[in-house]
Formats: structure tokens, C-alpha cells, sequence
């Protein structure tokens, strides 16, 4: 995380009055709404006497769509929404369905003053189902029934125009049934694309 603001301090030295002379500041009415898509891949391993090592592939699509509201020039609270959707072909017969869900708050906060290229750290929660992470809802006994997950990420979104730009962001995630007792951890790299609101 350190060494994505040491990029980011770069770039920004690097940048000409001129780049954020065409895109507007975030003030206190902006709006952001960011898309993530992540597909999530596990193979079941089972050992078979002599035999050698059989896998069954399986496989789940991850959707989080966040909506931000910007507070200040540098401070915005939302809301983040997670779904997801499976296709299971371990045994005879392949199986689809939803595999988790759920929705929480989050707090970000832009430590320079940018309006193209702008770092962020980023803070959020999710309440929902079967969100186990590190693996497929629908295959870890541990994840299902409610979840709390609890995350930190560090980013960068850059801005190509004023409505429209993309992210690239890191951090850990923390999960467990109980608040504040994480029982499941995974390190989570998240690339997706905003949509800026000006009112």
C-alpha cells in the first residue's frame, strides 16, 4: 500500500497545470458510482487410492457497484452493494445460481488535492450471505449463512473526462459470522470504472 503512494506522489509531481485544467474539482454534489466485476476460479482436488489427482472446475462472477457522495472536496460517504452468481461442475450434473449478496457503508477519503489522476483510501463494511472470501460461496462450509466482511483498500481512479474514468485499488478484507472476529482473510486487487454525477 505504501508503494502505491509512492507512485502516486510521482505522477502528481509529473502532472501540467493544463491536465486538470479541463476536469472539473469534486466538490461537496459530486457523485460516484463505480462497477467492479472479479471472477473467482477453485478447484476441488481429491486424491483416489492409486489414481492420480482428479479436479472439478468451478466458478463464480462477482458484481460491486458503489454509489459515493462527496462531503467535501476530499471526504465522501456511501453505500456498496455485492451480488454474485456460480456455476458449480463438481459431481455428474453442472449447477448455476447466485452465490452471495450483501451491502454495507464505506468512507473514503483523497489525501491530495488532484482532480485527473486522484489516490484514495477507502474504508467498508458488507452484512449479507454466503460472502465467504478467499473461495466460492456455494463450496466453503465456513462461509455460509450471514457474513460480515470488513475491508481497507488503497487506490487510484483516473479521470478521462469528467463523467467517466477507472480505478485500480488493494487491500485486505476481513470476514467472519460475528462483527470484529475475523475468522477468513484474503488480499483483494480490484480494477473497475466510475461514473462522476456534477448536479
Amino acid at each position: 500500500m505504501i508503494s502505491i503512494f509512492l507512485i502516486s506522489a510521482t505522477v502528481l509531481r509529473g502532472q501540467s497545470p493544463g491536465d486538470n485544467a479541463t476536469i472539473q474539482p469534486l466538490r461537496s454534489d459530486v457523485g460516484i458510482n463505480g462497477l467492479t466485476v472479479n471472477l473467482h476460479s477453485l478447484g476441488d482436488y481429491s486424491y483416489l487410492g492409486n489414481d492420480t489427482l482428479q479436479t472439478d472446475g468451478s466458478s463464480e462472477l462477482e458484481f460491486v457497484f458503489r454509489n459515493v457522495r462527496m462531503m467535501s472536496p476530499r471526504v465522501g460517504v456511501g453505500f456498496q452493494v455485492l451480488g454474485s452468481f456460480f456455476v458449480d461442475n463438481s459431481g455428474d450434473e453442472s449447477s448455476f445460481g447466485i452465490g452471495s449478496w450483501g451491502i454495507g457503508p464505506m468512507l473514503r477519503a483523497y489525501p491530495f488535492k488532484t482532480n485527473r489522476f486522484q489516490p484514495y483510501v477507502q474504508g467498508k463494511a458488507l452484512f449479507g450471505n454466503n460472502m465467504a472470501v478467499g473461495e466460492l460461496a456455494n463450496t466453503r462450509t465456513g462461509g455460509e449463512g450471514f457474513r460480515v466482511r470488513l475491508g481497507l483498500r488503497g487506490g487510484a481512479a483516473y479521470r478521462i473526462s469528467n463523467a467517466f474514468g477507472f480505478f485500480v485499488e488493494v487491500g485486505p478484507d476481513w470476514e467472519s459470522g460475528r462483527l470484529f472476529r475475523a475468522d477468513a482473510r484474503t488480499m483483494q486487487v480490484n480494477i473497475g470504472i466510475d461514473l462522476y454525477r456534477f448536479n
